[in-house]
């Protein structure tokens, strides 16, 4: 396990990038924040109240193979 101690006086190589594939990310990282931004603005004018499935289960309380069901991929659920 190595700490933050282990690398004080160590210089990290530099990781290779591609500047076109990281502005891509960075595009889809700012894309991903704004929307957010936006969804709590609007919840904050509903008054707070969190919008509910028809079956009950709010957004917060799915898990990932819930998406990956909904999604239309095939799998087992355990």
């Amino acid at each position: 396990m190595v700490t933050q101690y282990d690398v004080i006086d160590k210089k990290m190589e530099l990781w290779p990038t591609d500047k076109e594939e990281v502005m891509l990310l960075k595009e889809r990282v700012d894309e991903a924040a704004r929307l957010a931004i936006n969804e709590l603005k609007e919840e904050a004018k509903a008054g707070g109240k969190k919008r509910r499935r028809e079956d009950g289960v709010g957004r917060d309380e799915r898990d990932r193979d819930d998406d990956v069901v909904e999604a239309g991929v095939p799998g087992s659920r355990m």
